[in-house]
């Protein structure tokens, strides 16, 4: 290996192609690794379920199209059904929340609450796939996006 001189260095090219490789490997493992944790597809929900603290209020089923309410707790539930889903209102001693039940997209949509002044509950997304929740912390209650629909075909 030979010395090089600071005058050599200075009028040298800036980069390498030595020096870049490992810039491009890295650049290639990132991308390699947010295609595997953002890209794959998600299963729909099949149904979801209603939590107020610890217990289960509610239930519901889309390929059956079915509620179930928990015995005991059937006089803070109250289910509307309208043109393209079914509005439910859940009271509890913390207060209420409204959400709606889209049948043909299979989507819940927290739309009322009387949490707080900002009803932050009502700002989130809507739930589309197994695995997602609406969460509203004053109130204690969790809606959870149960598994996928046990009627799909299975491959592989």
């Amino acid at each position: 290996m030979k010395k090089r001189s600071v005058e050599d260095v200075k009028n040298g090219k800036y980069f390498s192609v030595w020096d870049i490789i490992p810039y491009a490997v890295v650049l290639v493992v990132a991308v390699a690794l947010m295609l595997v944790f953002l890209l794959p597809d998600k299963e729909k929900m099949s149904g979801f379920y209603v939590e107020y603290g610890e217990t289960r209020i509610l239930s519901y089923d889309f390929p059956s199209d079915e509620f179930t309410v928990t015995s005991g707790c059937e006089d803070g539930v109250a289910v509307k059904e309208e043109n393209d889903g079914y509005t439910v209102e859940i009271n509890t001693a913390d207060g209420f929340n409204v959400f709606f039940v889209d049948k043909q997209n299979r989507t819940v949509k927290m739309i009322e609450a009387d949490c707080s002044f900002t009803r932050d509950c009502t700002y989130m997304p809507a739930m589309e796939e197994s695995g997602d929740s609406i969460i509203c912390v004053p109130h204690k209650l969790k809606i959870i996006a149960s598994g996928s629909d046990v009627s799909s075909p299975v491959t592989g």
